[in-house]
């Protein structure tokens, strides 16, 4: 499959997710994840829009597709009346919300590092630890906007509950951090923009 077409079988997909999960929202008046789709669908418009600006590559793209959807089902999903994003994986360690957070800053690192690559300069292209650093300053960054963003939900739309509280955003910046630690790692040893 070329490239194009790989890219727009993930767009149909991403809009195919939205779509239905837009509706469930609506239906079930979960007003914080309609929220949340609305964001996602501006931050894809832009994506799609200046794609050929950004030079993501497919893996990239395919992860940001498979965390958008994670997200969607967490927050919209329930198994035995427990939402997927309240499910342990590992009991009283490891919960599905956790996983998101290490997973979604992983490929929001690996995004940073793509936009960031065509600007870098040999030396700091070359210096690991120093580029390291301030992929993981970025990622962390990002992060905390996601925080900011969740604050809205808990104000304008009651989503206290369903967020978390002071000891759940920490553990979630936690994870952030693993996350963007992780792939550095991976950067470390796969430059992805290498021909």
């Amino acid at each position: 499959m070329d490239k194009k077409t790989e890219l727009k079988v993930l767009l149909y997909f991403t809009i195919l997710y939205l779509a239905v999960f837009s509706v469930i929202a609506l239906i079930k008046a979960n007003y914080e994840f309609f929220y949340y789709i609305v964001l996602m669908s501006i931050l894809i418009f832009f994506i799609v829009k200046f794609h050929k600006k950004f030079h993501l590559p497919i893996p990239v793209m395919t992860g940001l597709t498979i965390v958008g959807a994670m997200h969607i089902f967490g927050g919209q999903l329930h198994f035995n009346n427990i939402r997927l994003y309240d499910i342990w994986i590992i009991p009283s360690i490891f919960k599905y919300d956790n996983l998101i957070h290490l997973i979604a800053i992983f490929i929001s690192t690996l995004v940073i590092y793509s936009l960031l690559y065509p600007h870098l300069d040999k030396k700091l292209e070359h210096n690991r630890w120093s580029l390291s650093l301030i992929l993981i300053l970025i990622a962390m960054g990002l992060g905390a906007f996601n925080k900011v963003i969740e604050l809205g939900a808990v104000i304008f739309l009651g989503a206290s509950g369903q967020v978390g509280d002071y000891l759940n955003n920490a553990i979630d910046l936690m994870y952030n951090l693993g996350g963007a630690v992780l792939a550095c790692f991976y950067l470390m040893k796969h430059n992805l923009n290498k021909k």
